[in-house]
Order: structure tokens, then C-alpha cells, then sequence
């Protein structure tokens, strides 16, 4: 069983964020188009060297270049999909890796639809043929589209570090702790602020999101008619960080990760307070939240 729960812990985490920003997937659409018109003059692959019998390299240069803006289309195509699945729900990697997977085959389908028409020695009821060309064509369009993905998701990455590294830098994280936070609800419209040092953890509830903060030195609660997602967005590059579906907390006050088996749970310096569960999913993102800011204060503990 050990390879079901490896596939299980591969889907459990979410492909970071910068591999579905909008941004980034327009700029991937290009640089594959562009990786795609130079490859296919230079190596005329999906035995397209057949289409320019007679004709002249700027004849086929116009066909290759229809040939890449079908697969425009499609990626373009493809990417919104994905973003508008995004915005609702999470992506995994194990998800992520069969949506670029299936975007090889669809286009390498519509290659092969294209050689089988500017091929005058292909057949369309020759089978034989028809799958020769979709397993050279996926092959070839593998080839056009990993490498320029491979390339993209480097430097996205290495962009989404720069940046990360130039907030801390310039202090963004930690000025932020000291102000005053505003809770909307759905609507957007403020209904309740806090010193951000006296939030402690929030609590999905239905259609709620509960705020437990310090009134006092007690914990007081409040209750925000919004989703913790939508909260969660305002709360980037603050201490109170997402660690589970339902729960978010301020890691300013989190003073032990305790882990029982396969679960974590999070321990508060703040007394008679249940404790917090880590859910799988969020583990990586707490314990570096964990360590990033028990650092700041001093000294942390992971048991």
C-alpha cells in the first residue's frame, strides 16, 4: 500500500500559486507558441516535410504558423478553463500533471487531423497510418510543449522566491503585524477591527467565520457572515495563516507543533484553548509559517 499513499500524499499538495496565476499562463501561451514556430521550421516534425512538395519554405512557413496558432487556440482555451476551476477550488500537482498531459493529446489529435489533411499520401480510412502519425505526433508535440513548460515553470518560480525574498526584505511581513485589522463581510463592507496582535485563530462555521481574539487577556469571539477563503485573501503576508479547510491562525502566537501519528496539531500560548488541527494539504505551509515567525520571536519547538 505504500504506493497508494505515495499517490495520496503527491495529490495533497496544491501546486503553488504562480502555476495558475492568469499572468503567468498568458506568458507560458507565448513562450510555447514561440518555442513551437521555431521547432517546427527548424525540424519539421509531424511528416510535414510532405507539405512543401512544389512549394516554397515561405508556403510552408504560413502552414506552420497556422499549425501553431491551433495550438494557441487551444492552450489559450485550456489555461482559461483552468483558471476559472482554480478560482473555486484548489489544484493538485497530481491534478495539475494529467491536465498538461491531456493537453498533449488533444493537441497532438488535431496535429494529426492537420498532416491528414495536407498529406495527399495519408488516408483518412487507413488506421494504420492514422495512429502511426497521432504516436509521432504526440511524441513531437511532448517535445514543443514540455520544453518551453519546463523553462516557464523555472523562472515563474524563481520570480515568485525574488519576490518573496524583496517583501521580506523591505519588512512587509512584520510591519503588518502591529496594525489593525479590518474583517468585511461578503458584501465587502467593514464590520469589525482588531489589532492584528490580539487576533488568535478564526473558525469556519457555516456560512460564519468565527474570530477568537483577546479582549482583555480572555478570548472573546465574533461573528463575520463571510467564507474563510474570501477572508483569507486580506490576510496574505500576515502571521494569521491558513492550516486547515476550517481553521486559520495567527502563528504570533503559536508556540508548539505537535504531531500524533499522521496528524499535527498546533499549540497556543494563549491558556484554556482547545487545539488546532494541521491538515495535511496546509503541513508544509504551517510548519515554514511556523518556523518563519516563531523564529522572529525568539525560538520555536516542532515535536
Amino acid at each position: 500500500m505504500n504506493w497508494f499513499t505515495n499517490i495520496r500524499s503527491f495529490r495533497g499538495k496544491k501546486v503553488q500559486p504562480y502555476l495558475t496565476d492568469r499572468s503567468n499562463m498568458a506568458k507560458l501561451i507565448i513562450i510555447t507558441a514561440l518555442f513551437s514556430l521555431v521547432f517546427i521550421n527548424s525540424y519539421k516534425p509531424f511528416n510535414s516535410e510532405q507539405w512543401v512538395e512544389g512549394n516554397s519554405q515561405t508556403y510552408y512557413f504560413i502552414l506552420s504558423f497556422l499549425l501553431v496558432l491551433i495550438g494557441i487556440l487551444v492552450l489559450a482555451v485550456s489555461r482559461y478553463l483552468m483558471y476559472r476551476i482554480v478560482r473555486k477550488h484548489s489544484m493538485y500537482y497530481a491534478e495539475y500533471a494529467l491536465w498538461v498531459f491531456l493537453e498533449i493529446v488533444v493537441l497532438a489529435g488535431f496535429y494529426t487531423l492537420f498532416a491528414l489533411i495536407l498529406d495527399d499520401d495519408l488516408l483518412f480510412w487507413d488506421w494504420k497510418s492514422i495512429i502511426t502519425v497521432f504516436r509521432d505526433a504526440n511524441i513531437n508535440t511532448f517535445l514543443i510543449v514540455f520544453i518551453p513548460y519546463a523553462f516557464s515553470w523555472m523562472y515563474f518560480s524563481y520570480s515568485d522566491k525574488r519576490d518573496r525574498l524583496k517583501e521580506l526584505e523591505n519588512g512587509i511581513m512584520f510591519r503588518k503585524r502591529s496594525a489593525v485589522f479590518q474583517f468585511k463581510d461578503e458584501k465587502g463592507e467593514m464590520r469589525f477591527s482588531v489589532p492584528m496582535e490580539h487576533i488568535v485563530y478564526l473558525e469556519a462555521a457555516d456560512n460564519y467565520v468565527e474570530i477568537n481574539y483577546l479582549n482583555q487577556g480572555k478570548i472573546s469571539q465574533e461573528l463575520l457572515r463571510n467564507s474563510l477563503k474570501r477572508v483569507a485573501q486580506d490576510l496574505v503576508q500576515t502571521p494569521v495563516q491558513r492550516c486547515h479547510r476550517s481553521y486559520m491562525v495567527n502563528f504570533d502566537h503559536v508556540v508548539a507543533l505537535r504531531k500524533n501519528g499522521d496528524e499535527i496539531d498546533i499549540e497556543l500560548d494563549v491558556p484554556n484553548i482547545k487545539k488546532i488541527p494541521v491538515s495535511k494539504s496546509y503541513s508544509d505551509d504551517a510548519i515554514m509559517a511556523f518556523l518563519q515567525y516563531s523564529q522572529e520571536a525568539g525560538g520555536n519547538k516542532v515535536e
